[in-house]
């Protein structure tokens, strides 16, 4: 064996060793963000010294505060019998009740959305970008036909595009009392702005007006399979054709009930399930391509991506900020504000293809 084919040998292990890893490294770090968030969300209770929780403080600290509020009494009368009560008792307040809290429950998965897929990188404060969006090329280079003849002409065509930024936002409206009391509530009120503003945002890549078409479902080039029926073998025929004009696809986007469909597909000769291992862990991966879940896609389609040309550019980060509105201040009502200012950008067509199995 040559020197050569042992370095390709040894470059191929190398990146199949890295790929398997990456996988396993991506997923983790997935794992530990959920848990993380519901750790947040649930809070930290802090138990008494005896484990017990009472309203009016820990029964330790209710046993101390009575011996040195009576310790002249039993200076003079060592056996004198003290009853310990809790600040509920309904001896010594109207309210016979101890209140704690359980928690705030909420959804803690990450929002989806087509956003996932795309490079970002951050640029600032930024009203607007200009960029050049490749069309198609003209001409073709051909073999010359004599010593000294002409040779064939071939160019790229450019658009020139101005893409100003968008913002996305929502608000919720919360008393000061409940956020001060409960930082749970304050927790779940974020996720849930965090949420709506990633559909709202996954709504607007996919079919928003931006970059002189409706979302990327419009700047996808529509292709219909020439063969065949299912959808993961015309995702792989449209690899090919995106290949054969020079793009590299590496992502595609799937509505989750397509996902569902070809996770759980059987075979005909058996009843295996094509997707391998189906009570084991389901990569996120479809012959080599990064799958992400988009409501927004159409369903029965498949979304393509070659993002080397599909960028977000991040104006504003996502930000939760708390402040009052109108009135508020006098009616100690706090706003709970989110928002994203970001501008989308597809710089080349045909970097992105809307796969449709034949009928």
């Amino acid at each position: 064996m040559s020197t050569l084919e042992t370095i390709e040998r040894a470059l191929v292990q190398f990146e199949n060793g890295f790929a398997s890893k990456f996988e396993e490294v991506s997923t983790k770090t997935k794992e530990l963000a959920d848990e993380l968030l519901q750790i947040k969300q649930r809070g930290v209770m802090q138990p008494d010294n005896d484990g017990l929780q009472t309203k009016g403080g820990n029964l330790s600290g209710l046993v101390s505060k009575a011996f040195s509020e009576n310790a002249e009494l039993l200076a003079k009368a060592p056996n004198v019998r003290l009853e310990i009560k809790a600040a509920g008792d309904a001896l010594t307040t109207s309210d016979a009740r101890t209140i704690q809290s359980a928690g705030v429950g909420i959804p803690v998965g990450a929002p989806l959305g087509i956003f996932n897929a795309l490079p970002r990188r951050v640029i600032g404060a930024t009203s607007a970008v200009e960029y050049s969006r490749f069309l198609a090329l003209e001409g073709a280079a051909a073999k010359q036909a004599s010593e000294g003849a002409a040779k064939a002409a071939v160019r790229p065509t450019f658009s020139l595009i101005v893409q100003p930024a968008a913002t996305i936002a929502g608000y919720s409206k919360i008393s000061k009392q409940a956020l001060t009391d409960s930082a749970e509530l304050k927790t779940a009120v974020d996720s849930t702005l965090v949420r709506s503003i990633g559909t709202a945002m996954d709504t607007y890549l996919c079919s928003g007006s931006w970059g002189g078409a409706n979302g990327l479902l419009a700047h996808a080039t529509a292709y219909t399979s020439l063969v065949y029926t299912a959808l993961a073998d015309a995702i792989s025929e449209g690899v090919a054709t995106m290949q054969l004009a020079g793009f590299n696809p590496d992502s595609v986007a799937l509505n989750p009930a397509d996902w569902l469909a070809l996770t759980t597909a059987r075979g005909t000769a058996n009843d295996h399930y094509l997707s391998g291992n189906y009570l084991g862990a389901l990569p996120m991966a479809l012959r080599g391509l990064n799958v992400v879940l988009s409501p927004s896609v159409t369903a029965g389609k498949a979304l393509l991506l070659d993002t080397a040309h599909i960028e977000l550019l991040i104006v504003d980060q996502m930000t939760i900020e708390v402040g009052t509105d109108s009135d508020d201040f006098t009616k100690n009502i706090r706003t709970i504000l989110g928002e994203v200012r970001f501008i989308p950008t597809f710089r080349a067509v045909g970097a992105a293809r809307l796969i449709t199995p034949k009928a």
